[in-house]
């Protein structure tokens, strides 16, 4: 993380970590509503701007699967600050224990596994697809880590298999330039994040798991692609 961005967020750190204490009590609801103001606070103290487009793409009425990029250690930040429905992640077992986030995605319900075993791989997607027939909306970086460029990693191989298992609406996310926070260059404080149209697979049964995520992983880059284009015009 750049210097300039770590004196800036220092002194909000033992606030954070108080209250992620405090809401360990609370309910999923309630840690979700004042995470989001958490987050809606870091970027306003970072100094970062985040436009928001797509919102209106998200059904409230409808159980979702979102599936996003991963460019950076902002990426949650922005996905809560934005996203107008409560959402949970699916995230690797190592990010439970960072300290402050970790308390804070174990409040609001976070789906943490271990993805270097066959067993925590499985007990995920079966996890993740109970959690889903509950009406609990989640969130999953298919790419695995973090590509801290325009350029996308390959989507892993059964990221979509939940939603397919619980028929939830798939709402593809784009994070452009989020990863901000993870490069030393000097770059545009100007983020932003898109919400695309969502794919219900109840009417999609004849499309495989396999097209849709290629589907999904090249139009969130052709978006990525075009959004780079205007900024380096720009």
């Amino acid at each position: 993380m750049r210097k300039i961005y770590m004196v800036k967020a220092l002194p909000f750190l033992p606030a954070a970590w108080l209250s992620s204490l405090i809401y360990a009590k609370k309910t999923e609801e309630e840690s979700q509503v004042r995470l989001k103001k958490w987050s809606r606070l870091i970027l306003k103290v970072l100094g970062l701007h985040l436009e928001i487009q797509g919102q209106d793409h998200i059904p409230k009425d409808r159980t979702i699967y979102f599936v996003c990029n991963h460019q950076g250690t902002l990426d949650p930040a922005l996905i809560l600050a934005s996203c107008p429905v409560s959402v949970a992640f699916i995230s690797k077992k190592e990010n439970e224990k960072m300290p402050i986030f970790g308390q804070w995605a174990k409040n609001i319900g976070t789906l943490h596994f271990d993805r270097e075993s066959r067993e925590g791989n499985v007990h995920m997607l079966r996890e993740a697809s109970r959690q889903l027939k509950k009406g609990k909306n989640l969130l999953i970086f298919p790419e695995g880590t973090r590509s801290k460029a325009d350029r996308m990693h390959e989507f892993k191989a059964g990221a979509l298999l939940p939603a397919y298992m619980a028929k939830a609406v798939i709402v593809p996310v784009v994070l452009h330039h989020s990863y901000i926070l993870d490069v030393n260059e000097k770059v545009s404080r100007n983020l932003k994040i898109e919400y695309g149209k969502p794919v219900d697979l109840a009417l999609k049964d004849r499309m495989d798991q396999e097209t849709c995520a290629k589907q999904l992983h090249d139009w969130i880059q052709g978006r990525i692609e075009i959004s780079a284009e205007t900024r380096d015009s720009d």
